[in-house]
């Protein structure tokens, strides 16, 4: 869900230590589960990769709908959740195995992992996958000054590899499939690619940790046709980073209780991050602590993308006829629908009620259109606001005035001189449900951070 506009509630902590920031983050974390709740929304709390922000910890407010942009990763026994840039995913260990001298064998026409594992007669989890970018590293760590380089990431057979992960394992300013030109010029061969035999000058070689732990694996040969049999880590090739660059899969062992993960879609309507002292060192930010000694700041990140949180609003609170806004985010309390016809006197008696509502702090959308009934019911239900109240002269025989919530489909007449009071009664009774909505906040642990 995108919108034209970006509008973002931002705000900042900023703190003496890490404790300080910790109480700041938990606060944060729990004031954003109450507005969301409020909202209306289906949200999860996800782990979230730091992304362009940096910092230690980050998490996600992610509206659940398919249509989102997200990816998802959950597990409905212990709880763990987490995007699926950040997600973990519990690796057992591979059993113990003797090295198997190196083999080059013919493997035509298998440029995929699926076809390689039949020819070979070997389960995907025999074999190592190789994934290219090119990509632009710091010279050296920690420098801005960048060189462009081929980027070799490694992964078991039967996984797939992250973008997100393999990026922050070399430093990566940018990061994007190399090109069938850029892979020949390193050496390697498009389908058959290894790093077994070449050189490093221009290439960095990022191995997933389980691969680094799997004796004899198959993998490319760097030559068309052609791949190995038995490579091992650490024998017949060295590794520049072993790190976690798997991505979780539905079905992957949950991390923390290795039970089968499930994937969902979502939309990210808020998020917060514990920056640490990255930008107060940057900006040279400090205070004096209690013994005259400089400390860089600490600080804490948290925003709202309030344009993206109504279309998410919009998105969940809707039925076939329009529109059902909450009652705390509602642009309107009440929708005020005249049908007078040609009556004057009907006309002022509405007119009478609006000035009553709005004394009495009521926000109230009046339509006096000329047009017919069904095209103003129509239209109050297409805006959605979550009270109607019809003043027409059919009502004002019957006894009084309608009135109707935008989430039920009962009409009840109230007598025009309550019809204030019925509003506010009823209003009230909106908010007291959106209150007692809001759920039980539960703060992460360590181990649900990770």
């Amino acid at each position: 869900i995108r919108v034209r506009e970006f509008l973002m509630k931002d705000l900042y902590s900023f703190d003496a230590d890490e404790k300080g920031l910790d109480v700041h983050y938990q606060k944060m974390f729990e004031a954003y589960q109450r507005i969301f709740t409020r909202c209306g929304l289906k949200f999860q709390v996800v782990n979230a990769d730091t992304g362009m922000m940096g910092g230690r910890v980050a998490h996600e407010f992610m509206f659940l709908t398919e249509i989102g942009e997200d990816t998802l990763v959950f597990c409905d026994h212990c709880g763990y959740a987490a995007n699926r840039q950040a997600a973990r995913l519990h690796k057992p260990a591979p059993p113990a195995e003797a090295p198997r001298p190196l083999e080059k064998v013919a493997t035509p026409g298998a440029e995929t992992i699926a076809a390689l594992a039949r020819m070979l007669d070997v389960p995907e989890s025999r074999t190592a996958k190789v994934v290219l970018f090119t990509a632009a590293v710091p010279v050296r760590s920690g420098e801005r000054e960048a060189r462009e380089v081929l980027v070799m990431g490694l992964v078991r057979g039967d996984m797939s590899l992250n973008e997100t992960k393999l990026s922050h394992a070399v430093q990566a300013r940018w990061l994007r499939p190399a090109t069938a030109e850029a892979i020949r010029v390193a050496g390697a061969v498009p389908g058959y690619a290894s790093p077994v035999g070449l050189a490093h000058e221009a290439m960095l070689v990022v191995v997933d940790d389980l691969v680094a732990g799997s004796p004899n694996l198959d993998t490319g040969a760097n030559e068309a046709g052609y791949h190995l049999r038995h490579v091992n880590v650490g024998r017949d090739f060295t590794p520049d980073v072993v790190t976690d660059i798997a991505e979780a899969d539905a079905g992957s062992p949950c991390p923390r209780c290795e039970r089968p993960l499930r994937l969902a879609r979502g939309v990210e309507v808020g998020n917060i991050f514990q920056l640490g002292t990255r930008y107060a060192e940057a900006l040279g930010a400090k205070y004096l602590d209690a013994d005259g000694q400089s400390r860089p700041i600490v600080m804490g990140s948290y925003g709202i993308g309030v344009g993206r949180l109504m279309a998410c609003i919009a998105e969940a609170r809707h039925d076939e006829r329009g529109l059902r806004w909450p009652i705390s985010v509602t642009p309107f309390d009440v929708h005020q629908v005249l049908l007078a016809g040609r009556d004057p006197d009907v006309s002022m008696k509405a007119d009478a009620l609006y000035e009553t509502l709005r004394a009495a702090g009521i926000d109230v959308l009046y339509d006096d259109r000329d047009q017919s009934a069904g095209v103003k019911f129509a239209d109050a239900d297409l805006i959605g606001v979550p009270l109607r109240l019809t003043v027409g002269g059919c009502s004002l025989q019957q006894g009084g005035v309608e009135l109707k919530r935008r989430d039920r489909d009962e009409v009840r007449t109230v007598p025009l001189d309550d019809a204030a009071a019925a509003a506010r009664e009823e209003l009230e009774r909106l908010r007291v449900e959106a209150a007692t909505a809001v759920r039980d906040v539960v703060y992460p642990d360590a181990d649900a951070a990770g």
